[in-house]
């Protein structure tokens, strides 16, 4: 997935940022959601089997993070 695809993503949650909408990134070893959370104005990745929350700004550092966990994904896929 490209960054700029990644952007996409994430300002679809902020223009729906009334709704819950939460995407599930998976690999072998890990299970990461992404969500975007109003009150606390910030996208929230969680690594599900840990309950690690990483708290990001804004699309651009958030569109960073993702990229690394997608490109390990896809890296663990071809392996």
């Amino acid at each position: 997935m490209t960054i700029s695809k990644i952007k996409e993503m994430l300002e679809t949650l902020l223009r729906y940022e009334d709704s819950e909408i939460t995407h599930t990134i998976c690999s072998e070893n890990n299970t990461f959601s992404l969500s975007y959370s109003k009150e606390l104005k910030n996208f929230q990745v969680k690594n599900i089997e840990t309950d690690h929350v990483e708290y990001f700004p804004d699309v651009e550092t958030t569109s960073l993070a993702l990229y690394r966990i997608i490109s390990t994904v896809e890296k663990e896929v071809t392996e």
